[in-house]
């Protein structure tokens, strides 16, 4: 929650149980201290830098204009993600019949570091979870709180699934040798089966003489970029002296 005043911000801090800071007007970059309203909505999310603390007063005193932009991207980027293993565990919830689990959440953030890595850790070792939660919380018998993490580890598989690389490009292909279509086949397979050896997965298709569209997917785009170079550069051996291989980005 922020509270916005002529002198500066006072917040609610996420991470320090909603105990409230202060953000001077020094300490807000100067293209927003003109209109401080324009700015900040009162229920706005902002990552900001502890300067001070002093806990005898409960005072902390924050920076904004502190806070570099990579340190901005990965602490949203976190907080997305804390609030979307949030949800799934609503889901958990109601799924096991439990009206109230904060004990359960408290426990899983206190051993796992936060609800997200609890997630991870569901879905590596559930039964490491299971007795962590089972010895600290009490009132849950076993059975709920299997049907419970259960639940959780089913919607963290699916959350957690790492995200593929894919690349569809075009690409121009052709041979004036009487047995053509046969050169062009074994040109394309000897180059799919080269980007394929880098790990990536590979796709031809037919697009309409003389195109064909060339569908790769890995695991990053550094490797399907490397898995295309080596698909381009295999083509472009078979073809040589005997036709022609072009890919057609941004053509």
């Amino acid at each position: 929650m922020i509270s916005v005043e002529s002198f500066g911000l006072y917040v609610s801090l996420d991470e320090y149980g909603g105990l409230r800071g202060f953000v001077s007007v020094k300490e807000i970059p100067s293209t927003m201290t003109r209109n401080l309203v324009s700015f900040f909505k009162p229920k706005q999310k902002v990552v900001l830098k502890v300067l001070y603390t002093n806990p005898g007063k409960l005072q902390v005193d924050l920076s904004l204009r502190r806070v570099t932009g990579d340190e901005r991207r990965k602490k949203m980027a976190s907080y997305k993600q804390e609030v979307g293993a949030a949800r799934a565990l609503d889901v958990a919830k109601a799924k096991a019949g439990i009206k109230d689990d904060r004990p359960i959440r408290e426990v899983m953030i206190s051993a796992f570091g936060s609800l997200q890595g609890s997630l991870r850790a569901l879905v590596e070792d559930r039964a490491r979870v299971l007795d962590a939660v089972a010895n600290a919380v009490k009132g849950v018998d076993r059975q709920t709180l299997e049907k419970y993490l259960e639940a959780a580890a089913q919607l963290a598989a699916e959350r957690l699934k790492p995200k593929r690389a894919v690349i569809s490009v075009e690409a121009k292909v052709y041979s004036p040798a009487s047995s053509g279509i046969n050169v062009i086949k074994e040109a394309l397979s000897r180059a799919a089966g080269a980007a394929a050896s880098t790990g990536a997965k590979v796709r031809v298709t037919y697009a309409g003489s003389p195109r064909y569209l060339i569908r790769l997917e890995a695991d990053n785009y550094k490797s399907v970029e490397a898995a295309l170079e080596e698909f381009s550069r295999n083509a472009e051996e078979s073809l040589k002296g005997r036709g022609h291989f072009e890919l057609l980005r941004g053509k």
